[in-house]
């Protein structure tokens, strides 16, 4: 009889896991199925570039699919396969991309639930023809937030078996924007989700991670962005990012539709009389999105930024990005003449 498998589903993410398995019948049995049975499915599974340019000895273990709207990221380690889906339809929030977004289900659009609801589902019955299957299911919407907290301190790794929670043991995992040192269960000061400052009380989850119960919801918030005292002008709302991005939505907009008057006004609401340059990824072959957030091979639609922007940027990373001028050319930095 073959070993039980466990799946464990949570938000957009499913992880399955077969104990005392040989990692290599594991691989050709579940793995390698899984991938044919999804392709089947009309899913185009292909390869991760990024794995493969970097480390080709491990690239067979990752995977990138598409469907429709659908992405999903399928990796493989020893006798455990995780499998994390998320929607290019979503509102994006993670400058890095909607895949880091947290709530990605939530985020969704209706349709694109209810298919990632039935890949869980297929995936769960072919299994259970292979072997007996256990599933356990992390649905924490409906919990309250110290509900939430309290879950996570019970089932985390990291906490400490006297107190009940994880301990933050270093300085820099507590250092706040205003440059205290944060104490778990402290009132902090943090903007919303629409940069609005408002109030809660902070407690220690991993890392520089400390979850935040504000106005009934709960934040997970880096300790950079907390405040121990409290900000002078709690009314302006801190969303200069947001602010940005709409209004180069609005100029990019105007650009397509030939309304170059309008074009020039926006232009120069956001830049002033400044020059506006891109950066170019090599290896996405794409040019970035306006706030670093998100790839596009459009040049209307890319990402607008000064000078002294996009040189940091590209400087940060001289051997994956270029710095396009407005006259179209490519500046690289990581050559000894830059």
């Amino acid at each position: 009889m073959r070993p039980p498998i466990d799946v464990r589903i949570h938000d957009a993410h499913v992880g399955i896991w077969q104990d005392n398995a040989q990692d290599a019948s594991f691989r050709t049995e579940i793995y390698a199925v899984l991938i044919r049975h999804m392709r089947a499915r009309g899913w185009s599974i292909r390869r991760n570039p990024e794995t493969h340019r970097r480390h080709r000895c491990i690239s067979a273990n990752f995977r990138d699919g598409a469907r429709g709207t659908l992405r999903c990221a399928i990796s493989l380690s020893g006798r455990a396969i995780e499998v994390e889906f998320w929607s290019m339809t979503s509102k994006q929030s993670n400058q890095n991309g909607r895949r880091y977004d947290f709530d990605k289900l939530k985020r969704m659009a209706y349709l694109d639930r209810l298919r990632v609801g039935l890949e869980f589902k297929r995936v769960t019955t072919w299994l259970k023809t292979i072997a007996p299957v256990k599933v356990s299911l992390r649905d924490e919407r409906d919990l309250a937030p110290m509900e939430r907290i309290e879950k996570s301190y019970a089932e985390s790794w990291h906490s400490d078996k006297d107190l009940g929670r994880p301990v933050c043991k270093y300085d820099y995992n507590a250092k706040t924007k205003d440059g205290r040192l944060l104490q778990h269960g402290q009132t902090v000061w943090l903007p919303d989700h629409k940069g609005r400052i408002i109030r809660g009380t902070a407690y220690y989850h991993i890392n520089n991670m400390w979850w935040v119960v504000a106005g009934g919801e709960l934040f997970n918030r880096s300790s950079i962005e907390l405040f121990v005292t409290q900000p002078n002008d709690l009314r302006t709302k801190g969303n200069e990012r947001d602010r940005r991005k709409a209004l180069e939505r609005e100029l990019s907009i105007a650009v397509e539709r030939m309304d170059f008057k309008r074009a020039q006004g926006l232009k120069q609401i956001i830049f002033g009389g400044e020059q506006t340059f891109m950066i170019w990824s090599r290896g996405n072959r794409s040019y970035y999105r306006s706030q670093y957030a998100g790839y596009t091979t459009d040049r209307i639609a890319a990402g607008k930024y000064t000078r002294a922007e996009a040189e940091a940027e590209c400087r940060r990373a001289p051997h994956e990005l270029e710095m396009v001028c407005p006259d179209g050319s490519h500046v690289r930095f990581d050559r000894s003449a830059a």
